[in-house]
């Protein structure tokens, strides 16, 4: 999670968990070196400033109450929601058109057309042509048909926290707008649509035992069928981020232990209702970041007994981790069809400064902090990486016992992988032996720092996204190979996916006429380049890179910073909902296809 303010912290799904060093809040003076290692302004487990008073009441207090009224008053806690503008599902008129290509962005001198890329190197057959959502971001319609709230819900009517005081109230109304999306997807070849299911649309209060609302598994049951109907293989992630409201009120949501129970319930109802026709499953997306919102405003007021800001991130991934490996064993116990994992984000790193042997320790340091703390225990040895458990007291940090070792061994399939880019990783500036020590350091418990720009000469990593929603997020294709690797040697799996990988385009909400609105050259490089980058670590290095998955298959809310960030491959007009195909959906559409991946019921473009 990149440590910036708490509203770019909060942002986005694209997160790491170490401080980032961004160029200009490093460089006080005209006269500071480009080369000196700045010191980072926050890092987990500085405890965050107080934020604006929110309101929820007090952990605990909230009755557990089943009932109709019970849930009513959970809703009085988020506060008034919008209704949508429509409350049917929309049927899409098939085949959906699709405008003729755009002309080529550069000369063929300059750039090769995405069919031209490696044309002689192909991807292995069922390689996967995917896009992503999830549903706090994309499907609106937050109240209806018996939905409980979730955190995010009540999240965004907290003072200052969401950038352009949005909620996702209406967001892109993909609850009911899913079938146009679906054929609108196919029409340009996506043979994938990993999207994630409301824990609060199949049990409202979250809690086993409670009331199972049977029209959200009769919701996503169409849904699942509609998707293969055109030729779209639904790719169902079970949670991403949006916890029950009510677990949180409860109990202190995933700071506490009773978490785990519930979610394996949660999990087992689905998979058995979904049996047979999903095939690929994810427990949980990119958990080092949820488990980094319940220590920051506004999700900090509802911390379980006992747990503070500074610990509550390590309590969360413990029960997360627990909750997992419940879920994987239900999953195999029950013979549930398919391959199951969760999803990894963060990155690997390169020493900021070559032959440094500080900066080298920190990119391990780096791995350890970030993907390590969920990918040893699930890939490795069932454990915490050593370096966490020799910089974490147990106070902090929970150990496992024995036989939850065995239960994480091997709770996954596959590497499923948020690649969206890579950084340099310095040590910090006290030396990173002097804040291992020092509690008190900002940079500790992970001691290194991500830098945006290389050692030499301060060039930045690579062409940076929208300055106004994405400080963090750079195209770093060059990366991209040396990334994969890493991953392969340290937590190796006989299957990877990049699960999610896009570009929020710069300046795009700016812009007010679709002919500038489309043409996101910027998106359009980063995903050709990165898809370059895969087709040879696919051949050259023996990468088991088996699909990629575009964030995102629209715009969508982007959580802290509302509408304004622009990932989708298509622009959704937030007054009309109408969507339109943006240059990236085209390049994509025409790289897979030239490279032997499409999808049958695809528009001739």
């Amino acid at each position: 999670m990149k440590f910036l303010s708490f509203l770019s912290l909060l942002l986005s799904a694209k997160v790491s968990l170490t401080s980032v060093v961004e160029p200009a809040a490093r460089q006080a003076t005209a006269e500071s070196s480009a080369t000196s290692i700045p010191v980072p302004t926050t890092a987990y487990p500085t405890v965050p400033a107080p934020g604006p008073t929110v309101t929820l009441s007090p952990v605990g207090s909230t009755p557990e109450d089943f009932s109709s009224q019970g849930l009513e008053d959970l809703w009085s806690l988020v506060g008034p929601v919008e209704p949508p503008p429509f409350t049917t599902t929309r049927e899409p008129s098939l085949p959906i058109p699709v405008p003729s290509a755009p002309p080529p962005l550069y000369p063929t001198w300059f750039a090769p057309q995405p069919s031209s890329i490696f044309p002689n190197l192909s991807l292995p057959e069922g390689f996967i042509f995917g896009v992503a959502t999830s549903a706090y971001q994309v499907e609106g319609a937050v109240k209806m048909d018996g939905k409980g709230p979730s955190t995010w819900d009540w999240a965004s009517r907290q003072p200052d926290f969401v950038q352009d005081n949005t909620t996702a109230d209406i967001a892109d109304l993909f609850y009911y707008l899913y079938k146009e999306d679906a054929a609108r997807a196919a029409a340009i070849g996506v043979t994938a649509h990993s999207f994630s299911i409301a824990w609060t649309r199949i049990y409202p209060f979250g809690v086993a035992g409670s009331p199972l609302n049977q029209l959200g598994i009769d919701h996503y049951s169409d849904l699942i069928d509609y998707h293969w109907s055109v030729g779209v293989e639904p790719v169902v992630t079970l949670y991403h981020w949006d916890t029950p409201l009510a677990l949180n009120a409860y109990y202190g949501g995933f700071t506490s232990p009773r978490i785990v129970d519930d979610f394996i319930n949660y999990a087992k109802t689905v998979f058995q209702a979904y049996n047979g026709r999903v095939k690929r499953w994810i427990t949980f997306n990119e958990p080092s970041v949820s488990c980094r919102f319940v220590a920051q405003y506004p999700f900090n007021v509802s911390l379980a007994p006992g747990v503070n800001s500074s610990t509550a991130p390590y309590q969360c991934a413990y029960y997360l981790l627990k909750a997992h490996a419940g879920a994987v064993k239900a999953f195999r116990e029950m013979g549930i069809e398919g391959e199951i994992a969760y999803k990894n984000n963060d990155w690997i790193g390169h020493p900021w400064r070559a032959n440094n042997t500080e900066d080298t320790e920190a990119v391990e340091r780096h791995a350890a902090f970030g993907i390590g703390t969920f990918a040893n225990p699930v890939y490795v040895n069932g454990d915490w990486p050593q370096i966490m458990k020799d910089t974490l007291p147990e106070s902090y940090l929970p150990r496992f016992t024995e036989e939850e070792m065995a239960d994480l061994k091997g709770s996954a399939d596959f590497f499923a992988i948020d690649a969206y880019s890579s950084q340099y990783v310095a040590a910090p500036p006290s030396g990173i032996a002097t804040c291992q020590a020092n509690m008190s350091d900002p940079a500790w418990p992970a001691c290194n720092t991500g830098m945006l720009y290389d050692y030499n000469a301060g060039w930045s990593v690579g062409p940076n996204s929208d300055p106004a929603s994405t400080t963090w997020l750079q195209a770093t294709p060059q990366m991209l190979r040396g990334y994969l690797r890493g991953i392969a040697e340290r937590w190796p799996s006989p299957k990877m996916y990049i699960s999610e990988f896009g570009f929020d385009e710069p300046f795009e909400s700016l812009r007010t006429a679709m002919y500038q609105t489309t043409e996101d050259c910027f998106t359009t490089d980063y995903f050709m380049t990165n898809l370059g980058e895969a087709l040879l670590a696919i051949h050259e290095d023996g990468i088991p890179l088996m699909g990629t998955f575009s964030w995102a298959l629209m715009d969508n809310v982007e959580w802290s910073s509302g509408i304004e960030p622009k990932f989708g491959i298509q622009h959704v007009n937030y007054t009309t909902l109408e969507r339109t195909y943006k240059r990236s959906a085209y390049a994509l559409s025409e790289f897979y296809a030239s490279h032997g991946i499409a999808n049958a019921n695809a528009t001739k473009i």
